[in-house]
């Protein structure tokens, strides 16, 4: 009997973490465990590695494991607990220190004090997208097929498809200094709005990839960057 191929990591965790979100119906646990579980993959991979999970499990026939992370991030967005990652904020470019002897890096003195941003998972695909931050950027299409990913499975969620467009919507009302540039807000808003009036989630995304982009930041050296 032929073997069968070996599993790439991303799938043999979404595998796992399905199964344990069905096999516990405790919001608090499920909640917890996918926190947890973004934490991890962070810890080796970044956060991309979580939205990655995410649109794995989003593009996948699974129709129940789809509605049960769909549903436990209904949870955390009715709590303002979505699990998050950081990126530096759009006006932290004043720290990058191009031309030290740290090999471009930003300077020891100052990282303790660098702009961070915490973001859910598609403010977060939107803003490594749209504007200058410590990763490189997404190209046009890498952007449109995850995000289009992300709003499959948030669909698989009565709740989760009510709530999040909402929350996009809230976001581009934000006053808070260095979280979205102009370009992402307009993006976000046109997320939210084609979302909310129920356009397929291919559509929502080609038109939030057509917006135009904040103009690149030059990538300092010494740095690893990845992209999804």
């Amino acid at each position: 009997m032929a073997a069968h191929p070996q599993q790439h990591p991303i799938v043999v965790t979404a595998g796992r973490l399905v199964s344990a979100l069905l096999f516990n119906r405790d919001d608090d646990f499920r909640l917890a465990l996918l926190k947890r579980v973004a934490r991890k993959l962070g810890e080796n991979e970044g956060y991309p590695a979580f939205i990655k999970l995410l649109a794995t499990v989003g593009e996948s026939a699974d129709e129940p494991g789809k509605r049960v992370l769909a549903a436990t991030l209904a949870v955390g967005l009715r709590r303002n607990d979505l699990p998050t990652g950081t990126l530096t904020a759009w006006g932290a470019s004043r720290l990058w220190q191009a031309g030290s002897a740290t090999g471009g890096q930003i300077g020891s003195q100052l990282f303790g004090s660098a702009p961070l941003r915490s973001f859910g998972p598609i403010e977060y695909l939107t803003a490594w997208f749209g504007q200058g931050t410590q990763r490189i950027r997404l190209g046009s299409e890498v952007f449109a097929d995850s995000l289009r990913k992300l709003i499959d499975l948030v669909n698989a969620d009565a709740d989760a498809r009510a709530l999040y467009p909402r929350k996009l919507a809230a976001d581009t009302q934000t006053e808070l200094e260095g979280i979205y540039m102009r370009g992402t807000r307009e993006r976000l808003a046109t997320i939210a709005s084609g979302w909310m009036q129920g356009l397929p989630a291919s559509g929502i995304a080609a038109a939030a990839a057509m917006i135009e982009s904040e103009p690149a930041r030059a990538v300092p050296r010494g740095w690893v960057l990845r992209d999804l």
